[in-house]
C-alpha cells in the first residue's frame, strides 16, 4: 500500500526543495528580518539603490536562496538591502525601497496596495519564482507529479496558485527567473526578464569545505555511496528514471550504498518506496539518512562518492529547474550524474565536470564508471568546484545585479548597463582550469578556517627555497594556510621542503607539499597548488621570491567584497634594489604592457571566473600577465597596495631570464597572450612579467 503523502501546501510542493526542509521549526520573524542594511566596504557605482526583498513563502529554503544570498550579492556592490517577508512590509517599506523583488509573492490585496504605493514613488517592482509557477495551464499532474503525492494538494488549488502568481507578475516592471528556460518563458509573458541563478554564500563554501576535511581527516571505509538529496515527496517520477538502474548497479557492485532520506520525526521515507519495487532486492544496501537543517546540508552531500539529480527530460516543469543540486554537491568535493535538462547542460562539460545522462543505458555506464574509478571521481568534483566558484558564487551574481540594476536607471545609464548585458551575453567563466596530476608528499591540517593560502611553486631552486619557505613562516597573519608545489625538481629540492614541513608544520592551519607527477610548467604547477587550496585567497610565491612578514595582512587588509586581486609594489633584491610597480595600473594600462607581478593576493573565485592560468609550456612565462587580461575582459577589480611587502630577486638563473626572455620562446609566448586577447598590442620586445 503506498505510504500517505505529505501534508504541505500546493505553493510549497513545487518547490526543488533540499532535504533540509523542516515546516515543523519555521524561523522566528528575527531569523527573516535583515535587522540592519548591509553595504559594501567600497561601492562601485555612485548611483545606489534600496532594494527590498520580500518573501511570499519565509518558511522555505527558497527564502535563503532568492532573499538572503540574493540580497548579499546586492549589498557587495554598495546597495542597500532589506529582506522581508510579504505580510511584514508596510507603506514605510515601500517608500524606502527604489526596486522591489518580490520572490513567490502571490497576488492579494496587501500585494496590490503594495503595487500600487510603489508605482506611485516610481520604485521598480520585479517579479521573481524558481519555478514556472506562473503557468496556470501547467497545474495538472500529468505535468508535476508532485502534485498526486501531497495531501493537501489538487490540480484546481494548485490552479488558484498559479493564477495568483501571474497576477503578481502581470504588474511587475521585470522579473528574475533561475535558469534561461525561466527566463525565456517569463519573457515571453513580461519584459524584460533576466536569469539570476541560485547562488551558494560564503558560509555554505566554507561549512562545505570543511566537511571534506573533516571527513579525509577521519576514518575511510571501502563503502561507494550514491547519495540523492531531495527533501521533499514531489520527485517520484524523477527517481523512477534511474530507480531500476540503481538497482542493477548495486547487484553488481555490493560495496555500493544508496543514501536516501527520511522524515526525522517519524522516520518516513521521503520517496514513497513501494513505487520502486526494483529496490526491494537491495534494501540492505540502503542508508537511511534523517533530514537536517539547512545548515548542515552541506555535511550530509559531503558523504556521499556520487550525487545523481534525475528529472523528466522534455517536461516542461523539469526542464526550467535550477542546477541547485549540482552545485551543492561540487562544493562539497562529489561528483554528479544528472538529467540533461537544458540547465544542466548548460552548465555541465559532460565527462569533465559531471556526467549528462538521458537513457538508462547512459546512467548505467555513468554510475558504473564512477563506482569503478576512484580517481575520476576526485577528478571530477575538483573540476566542478573549480568551475561552479565563479558560475555560482555571489560575487558574479553581484556583478550581474549591478548591470541588471543601472539598466533600471535614466536612459543614458539604462543604454550603457543595457550595452554592457547584451556584451557580457552569459558572463560565463573562461572554462575550467587545468589541474596537472599530482602527489601529496606531506599534509598537515590543523581543521581550521584560514583566509589565505601562500602558493609556492619550486623547480630546481634548492639553493634558495628555503628563505621563501622562512618568509611565509615569518608572516604576522596568524591563521595561515600553505601550499609547495614541486615542478619535477631534479635537485635535492623535494627533501629539503618535506623536511622543513615536517619542522614547522605546527605554524600553519594548513600544509600541503605537492609533486606534479610531470614537469607541468608555471601555470600547471600554480593550477595544481591553487586547486588544491581552501581559503578565499591565493598568494602566489615563485621559489626564488620572498615576502615580507606583513604581506598576507595588508594585501588582505585592502581587499573588499568584490575585489579580484590586491597588488603591491615591488623591491628587488639581489642583484638590484630598485622598486618596481609603484603606480597603480588601470586596467587599459595592460594593453602595452604588463606592470603588475605575480605576487599578488588573488580570490580563488576569480582564479574560477579566468579559467586559471593557462598551462602550455612552449609559452611558459606570461601566465600572471594572461591572468590580469582574463580578469579585465570580466570587468573585475584589481586594488593597488602602494607599499613594498613582497620582494623580487634579482638574478641571472630566473625563469624570466632563462626561458622567457628568449627570442624563439619570446615570440611564441607573445603569440599566446595576443590570441588569448586581441584587444592587446603589446610589443614584442616587452616583458609580460617583472
Amino acid at each position: 500500500m503506498r505510504q500517505q503523502g505529505s501534508s504541505r501546501s500546493p505553493s510549497s510542493l513545487l518547490d526543488d526543495a533540499p532535504l533540509a526542509l523542516n515546516l515543523s521549526a519555521p524561523p522566528a520573524l528575527s531569523e527573516i528580518v535583515t535587522p540592519h542594511p548591509v553595504t559594501a566596504t567600497v561601492p562601485s557605482s555612485a548611483l545606489r539603490r534600496n532594494i527590498l526583498f520580500v518573501s511570499g513563502e519565509p518558511t522555505t529554503p527558497g527564502t535563503l536562496y532568492r532573499c538572503d544570498r540574493n540580497a548579499a550579492a546586492c549589498a557587495f556592490t554598495g546597495h542597500q538591502t532589506r529582506v522581508l517577508p510579504c505580510p511584514a512590509v508596510g507603506p514605510d517599506d515601500v517608500d524606502w525601497a527604489d526596486i522591489i523583488v518580490l520572490w513567490r509573492v502571490e497576488y492579494s490585496a496587501h500585494v496590490s496596495i503594495l503595487i500600487r504605493l510603489a508605482k506611485e514613488k516610481e520604485a521598480t517592482v520585479i517579479f521573481d519564482a524558481d519555478d514556472l509557477v506562473f503557468i496556470p495551464a501547467l497545474a495538472s499532474v500529468t505535468i508535476i507529479d508532485g502534485i498526486r503525492t501531497v495531501d493537501s494538494a489538487t490540480e484546481s488549488l494548485t490552479h488558484i496558485l498559479f493564477q495568483n502568481m501571474r497576477g503578481t507578475m502581470d504588474r511587475a516592471d521585470a522579473c528574475f527567473g533561475t535558469t534561461d528556460v525561466m527566463a525565456f518563458e517569463m519573457g515571453r509573458i513580461r519584459s524584460p526578464a533576466f536569469t539570476l541563478p541560485n547562488i551558494f554564500d560564503a558560509a555554505c563554501l566554507r561549512r562545505s569545505r570543511r566537511a571534506v576535511r573533516i571527513l579525509a581527516a577521519g576514518p575511510q571505509d571501502d563503502l561507494v555511496r550514491i547519495g540523492y538529496a531531495s527533501g521533499t515527496r514531489t520527485h517520484q517520477r524523477d527517481f523512477a528514471a534511474v530507480a531500476d538502474v540503481l538497482a542493477r548497479v548495486m547487484q553488481a557492485h555490493p560495496h555500493v550504498r544508496l543514501v536516501l532520506f527520511r522524515e526525522a520525526e517519524n522516520k518516513r521515507p521521503i520517496l514513497l518506496m513501494d513505487e520502486f519495487p526494483a529496490l526491494a532486492s537491495v534494501a540492505d544496501q540502503i542508508e537511511w539518512r534523517d533530514k537536517v537543517p539547512l545548515e548542515e546540508l552541506p555535511d550530509e552531500f559531503a558523504r556521499f562518492d556520487i550525487s545523481i539529480a534525475p528529472l523528466e527530460v522534455g517536461n516542461v516543469f523539469c526542464e526550467a529547474k535550477s542546477e541547485i543540486k549540482y552545485l551543492e554537491a561540487a562544493l562539497a568535493g562529489v561528483p554528479s550524474v544528472v538529467s540533461p535538462t537544458a540547465p544542466y547542460r548548460a552548465c555541465i562539460r559532460d565527462g569533465v565536470t559531471g556526467f549528462l545522462a538521458g537513457t538508462e543505458d547512459e546512467w548505467e555506464e555513468a554510475l558504473t564508471r564512477l563506482v569503478t574509478d576512484p580517481a575520476l571521481r576526485k577528478r571530477m568534483a575538483r573540476d566542478a568546484l573549480n568551475q561552479v566558484l565563479w558560475t555560482f558564487g555571489a560575487e558574479r551574481q553581484a556583478m550581474l545585479f549591478e548591470s541588471i540594476v543601472m539598466s533600471f536607471g535614466k536612459p543614458a545609464a539604462s543604454a550603457r548597463a543595457t550595452e554592457q548585458i547584451i556584451a557580457r551575453g552569459h558572463y560565463q567563466g573562461r572554462g575550467v582550469p587545468v589541474v596537472p596530476d599530482s602527489t601529496t608528499l606531506f599534509a598537515h591540517d590543523a581543521l581550521g578556517t584560514a583566509e589565505v593560502t601562500v602558493i609556492i611553486t619550486s623547480h630546481n631552486y634548492s639553493d634558495v627555497i628555503l628563505e621563501a619557505l622562512e618568509s611565509v613562516r615569518n608572516q604576522t597573519l596568524l591563521t595561515l594556510d600553505l601550499i609547495v608545489v614541486d615542478d619535477a625538481s631534479t635537485d635535492n629540492s623535494q627533501d629539503l621542503i618535506v623536511d622543513w614541513a615536517r619542522k614547522h608544520h605546527a605554524r600553519f592551519n594548513r600544509l600541503q607539499i605537492l609533486a606534479a607527477d610531470t614537469n607541468a610548467g608555471l601555470g600547471g604547477a600554480r593550477n595544481i597548488g591553487i586547486s588544491a587550496s581552501e581559503t578565499p585567497w591565493f598568494l602566489s610565491l615563485d621559489a626564488d621570491n620572498r615576502l615580507t612578514p606583513e604581506a598576507c595582512t595588508s594585501l588582505l587588509a585592502a581587499s573588499t567584497p568584490l575585489t579580484a586581486y590586491v597588488y603591491p609594489t615591488i623591491r628587488q633584491f639581489g642583484a638590484a634594489h630598485d622598486l618596481m610597480g609603484e603606480r597603480s595600473t588601470p586596467p587599459m594600462r595592460l594593453k602595452n604592457a604588463n606592470t603588475i607581478d605575480a605576487m599578488a593576493l588573488v580570490a580563488k573565485w576569480a582564479w574560477s571566473a579566468a579559467g586559471g592560468y593557462y598551462v602550455k609550456r612552449d609559452a611558459m612565462g606570461w601566465e600572471d600577465y594572461d591572468l590580469w587580461c582574463s580578469l579585465t575582459e570580466l570587468g573585475l577589480t584589481g586594488v593597488h597596495l602602494a607599499r613594498p611587502v613582497a620582494e623580487y630577486r634579482i638574478h641571472s638563473n630566473s625563469m624570466t631570464n632563462n626561458v622567457t626572455e628568449r627570442q624563439a620562446h619570446k615570440k611564441r609566448v607573445v603569440t599566446c597572450v595576443k590570441n588569448r586577447h586581441p584587444w592587446l598590442t603589446v610589443h614584442p620586445e616587452a616583458r609580460g612579467r617583472f
